[in-house]
């Protein structure tokens, strides 16, 4: 599947979809080529891949580590999480908008139209990974038997998370805002209550909607928390464009930050070659 544009079937610019996930490996190889696709054509869609890549990778390291109770179920649970991911992708990319949950459909158009800071970008998609997509990887992976155990390594993956923050605003920055490296290294860190997220609140909730969508299986309620689910995560998606991005002074002041970005992209490939 692919993206529509007027552009050549070969062109760079045309957006391939990557074949379903069926295991860990598949899921890194494919979020980094999607990620790759995005650098090359600075899609903001890539900001929030470069992050995810980033804590693929590290989930993926602490399961050969042998790190979690049951390494088969985290490695369901990462494939099932690639794959929703995955599919809202490919289904707005084929124009089938029903398809694309809420929360996914205001970050991909929020990326198509340039509009928001990198830090916005992210959180877009931090929100819809965690808030819409987390317990329906849960019900997929599944938490119906030895619930004690799945819950465990749920949570023992907020301490991957939490090893691996630091090179992930690091790849973020170098990759889509090089002054915010240039920022931090003279005022210290990105901005922690933002970055994080409130992720391990936010994956506990995620949690509590599994376990409730679980026991409602097959019952009108399920529909109606599925539809709780995409809508909650639709606000804070909202709530995430709300600063005044389009005041005059903060649009003329993006504009000369993005520029800068972009002399210093060109200064470090100068530098490189």
């Amino acid at each position: 599947m692919r993206e529509t544009t007027a552009l050549t079937p070969h062109s760079p610019h045309v957006l391939t979809i990557p074949a379903p996930f069926r295991t860990p490996a598949d899921v890194r190889a494919g979020l980094g080529a999607l990620e790759q696709h995005f650098l090359r054509t600075r899609d903001r869609r890539g900001v929030f891949l470069t992050a995810y890549r980033t804590i693929t990778e590290a989930v993926e390291a602490q399961i050969a580590a042998q790190g979690f109770r049951d390494s088969a179920w985290v490695s369901r649970y990462l494939v099932a999480f690639g794959t929703l991911y995955r599919d809202a992708l490919a289904a707005d990319a084929a124009g089938d908008r029903a398809k694309v949950p809420k929360a996914w459909r205001i970050a991909f158009d929020a990326a198509r139209a340039g509009r928001g800071w990198v830090i916005q970008h992210l959180i877009l998609g931090v929100n819809a990974h965690i808030n819409h997509d987390l317990a329906l990887a849960l019900l997929v992976a599944g938490i119906d038997t030895d619930r004690a155990t799945r819950y465990a390594d749920h949570t023992a993956v907020n301490a991957v998370l939490e090893r691996a923050t630091p090179a992930l605003k690091a790849q973020v920055s170098a990759l889509w805002a090089p002054l915010l490296t240039r920022l931090d290294a003279a005022a210290g860190t990105l901005d922690d209550d933002v970055t994080t997220f409130s992720i391990p609140k936010a994956r506990d909730h995620a949690w509590a909607m599994a376990v409730a969508l679980d026991a409602t299986r097959g019952r009108p309620t399920e529909a109606l928390l599925r539809t709780a689910l995409d809508e909650q995560a639709a606000v804070v998606a909202q709530l995430t464009l709300t600063p005044p991005v389009h005041a005059p002074v903060i649009d003329r002041s993006k504009r000369l930050l993005e520029r800068i970005d972009h002399v210093l992209r060109i200064g470090s490939r100068l530098r490189d070659v």
